[in-house]
Order: C-alpha cells, then sequence, then structure tokens
C-alpha cells in the first residue's frame, strides 16, 4: 500500500513539474482603438512584442459591446490562421483561445473584422506565453513595417535582410501612377474580375511610403491592410492577406512618393486567385462570359517588349486566350503558350489592339491544356498625333492575356 503511495507522489511531482514547465502567462501585446458605429476591420501590429506565443485572445477594452466577425492571425513564417466565427463581447470580456497550438510561434500581426454596432471602443490582443516562448528572440531582418521584399528580378532587395519570394502564379489586376507629395489615390478594380486570397504591391520608378491601405470589397465592407510601409523603387511587397470569398471593388492608398527626376512612381497590384477560381469547374468561368483573367504585363514605349507574363495556377482545361490592351493601344508580333507538358504553341502576328477591342480568340490545337506560362512580343504605340515632343507622353498600354475553358 505505501508503495503506491510513493508511486501516485511521484506521478503527481511529475505532473506537476510539467505543468509548470508549460504554464502559459496571458501577456498584453496589442491594443487599438476602433469606430464600432460601422463594419469594420483593422490590423493590430503585435510584431514589436518580446517573445513567441501558443494563442492569443481578443479583449473588449471599450465602454460599448463588440461584435467580431473574423480574427486572422499573420506569423513571422508567413502562414496564416483564419478564425471565421462570431464573437460577442461585452466590456471587459475577451475571447476563448484563438490557434491554439503545442509550438511557439511569433506573430506579426492580428486582423480583427467587427460588425457595426454603435459607439467607440478598444481591442486589445493578448498572447499566451510558455517560459520557453518568453525567452525566444525573432530572426533578424527588416521592420514589419517595411514591406519591400524583393527586387523585380526576383532577387533579393539588397541590404533588406530577407529571403526571396518564389513568383507564386500571382496576376496583376489593377494599377496606379502616383505623383509628388502627400497624396491619396484609387486603383479601381471593380466588376468581377476574380476572389483572391492574397495580394502584393509592385512599385516601378520610384521609392514610395505607404501611410495607409484599405481594400473595399463589392459588398462594401473594408478591410485595413498596411500603414507606414516604405516601398522602394523596382521591388514587391510580401504577401498580404485579404478575404479570398469576396470581389474586391477598390483598393484605397495614402502615400508620399520621393521627388526626383523620374517624377512620378507606378503601384501594381498583384494577387493570387481563390482555390479552383481558374479550374475547369471553378467560379471563374461564370463570369464575364466564361472568360478568365490569366495574367497582365505593362508594355513599354521602345522596341518589342519579350516578357514572360505569370499565369495563375491553373488545373487546365483552356482551349482558347485573347488579348485585352488597356489605356492605350498596342502592337503584337508574338504569342508562345508553355504548357504544363507538350511542345509551346506558337501565334505570329503583326496586329494593332485598341482598348476596348480584344483580339482573338487564339485557339489551341491540343485541346484542353494546363498553362504553365505566356511568353509575348508587343509594344505601346506613339500617339503620333501629338506630335514628336510628345511621342513617350501618356500611360503605357497594360497587355491583359483571358483565357477560356
Amino acid at each position: 500500500m505505501l508503495g503506491k503511495l510513493f508511486v501516485a507522489g511521484l506521478a503527481l511531482m511529475a505532473a506537476g513539474a510539467i505543468n509548470v514547465a508549460q504554464a502559459q502567462d496571458l501577456v498584453p501585446i496589442g491594443t487599438e482603438a476602433i469606430d464600432t458605429s460601422n463594419d469594420g476591420t483593422l490590423a493590430i501590429d503585435v510584431s514589436k512584442a518580446p517573445g513567441a506565443f501558443r494563442a492569443v485572445r481578443v479583449k473588449n477594452k471599450g465602454a460599448t459591446n463588440v461584435d467580431v466577425q473574423r480574427v486572422q492571425i499573420t506569423y513571422s513564417d508567413g502562414s496564416v490562421h483564419n478564425e471565421d466565427r462570431q464573437i460577442d463581447m461585452r466590456k471587459g470580456e475577451r475571447s476563448r483561445e484563438i490557434a491554439p497550438g503545442t509550438a511557439d510561434k511569433f506573430i506579426d500581426k492580428v486582423i480583427v473584422t467587427w460588425k457595426g454596432t454603435t459607439g467607440k471602443g478598444a481591442l486589445q490582443v493578448l498572447g499566451l506565453q510558455t517560459r520557453e516562448g518568453r525567452k525566444l528572440e525573432r530572426p533578424k531582418g527588416p521592420a514589419t513595417g517595411d514591406l519591400s521584399a524583393e527586387t523585380d528580378t526576383g532577387k533579393p532587395a539588397p541590404g533588406d535582410g530577407k529571403a526571396p519570394i518564389a513568383d507564386g502564379n500571382d496576376v496583376m489586376f489593377g494599377y496606379q501612377n502616383v505623383g509628388f507629395g502627400i497624396d491619396r489615390d484609387v486603383i479601381k478594380v471593380g466588376g468581377e474580375i476574380g476572389k483572391f486570397d492574397r495580394v502584393r504591391l509592385r512599385v516601378l520608378g520610384n521609392d514610395v511610403h505607404l501611410n495607409t491601405l484599405k481594400i473595399i470589397y463589392m459588398d462594401g465592407s473594408e478591410q485595413a491592410l498596411a500603414v507606414n510601409a516604405d516601398i522602394r523603387a523596382n521591388t514587391r511587397t510580401s504577401w498580404i492577406e485579404i478575404q479570398g470569398d469576396k470581389f474586391v471593388r477598390e483598393i484605397q492608398m495614402s502615400y508620399r512618393s520621393k521627388p526626383n527626376f523620374k517624377g512620378q512612381a507606378r503601384i501594381e497590384v498583384t494577387g493570387q486567385y481563390a482555390p479552383d477560381w481558374l479550374g475547369p469547374n471553378g467560379e471563374g468561368k461564370k463570369f464575364n462570359a466564361g472568360w478568365v483573367l490569366l495574367g497582365a504585363q505593362t508594355a513599354g514605349f521602345t522596341g518589342f517588349d519579350k516578357d514572360t507574363i505569370t499565369v495563375g495556377k491553373n488545373e487546365g482545361g483552356f482551349t482558347k486566350l485573347r488579348i485585352v490592351a488597356k489605356d492605350r493601344a498596342i502592337t503584337l508580333r508574338e504569342v508562345r503558350v508553355v504548357f504544363q507538358e507538350g511542345a509551346d504553341e506558337v501565334f505570329t502576328m503583326r496586329e494593332r489592339i485598341d482598348p476596348g477591342n480584344p483580339y482573338g480568340p487564339l485557339e489551341f490545337k491540343g485541346g484542353r491544356l494546363a498553362i504553365k506560362e505566356i511568353q509575348a512580343k508587343y509594344r505601346s504605340r506613339f500617339d503620333l498625333a501629338k506630335g514628336l515632343k510628345n511621342l513617350f507622353e501618356g500611360t503605357p498600354a497594360v497587355v491583359e492575356v483571358w483565357g477560356q475553358h
């Protein structure tokens, strides 16, 4: 009997030691004021919080009720957790654990979406932290506010300390030229061009300091994505997660460009489609008369650009293409379609394509095939009516490639 009690006592002591080793403290890691009089989304930057965490909780620190609809956690390794459930919190209440796990992870930001009620409030993010997690230090690298991730050549931007980001089959679906000083602009998307799980920005020609970035969805809901981000010329930002179940109406930007002799910068937005958008039975074929945007690129003025147009990840089933010019006419010389399997198919022509007048269709001889990439030769056409002095002025053309199953 005494032996059994002794063994039980040792077991209890061991369990107690384990519990002490794995004890978790609830640590405040970020607080932001919110306006709950309307539906809204807020990104709370918690990248400066010391240590790593096992989970988070959200607490209502305001004087009014908060009806949270979604919590998204972005980790430093690029992974994301989405908590899609209603969390109705009165003053002082907090949620149960969100994204509980057995590993200590560094958290970059927590994005909270709420349903409008009344008044102003505040949300606090609490992190569950073990003794071991408290001791961990983040890998050395740039501040979270600096979204600049890679040069346009696909190599890391000089001195930014980040690894290269693969192209990831992203598709350009919006762009805007920006000027001097402090300004605001809108990248119009509209329509039903596609649903994207994540986006990133590409900046050309000049450095840009992005003050605010906001996604406006077709249903009127909003999502704040970035604040005070420095983006160098000819770089792309890291990925930004968005709501892939909604169409984007526009992207609002508040920025400050760095004036120099180039005069302005160009901001392009690219995205990765939500799963199955491009699939043979995907949602994309329900819109735009069955045509889906496969990729896009800006055309130069001098000579014929030979560009590789990144195509969104697809499972095949495409039988034809058409080419669309936006903002300016182009001269198209060649389109080479590189398939996932089998020989390339090359279409040669010398055609003027005006905005609003698509060229095609270009039908594949091999039937329904998965596309790896599209290589094309084209250039923006000169506006001779403006004379030699204004030959190169104006917005360059954007070349879009659309596919149909």
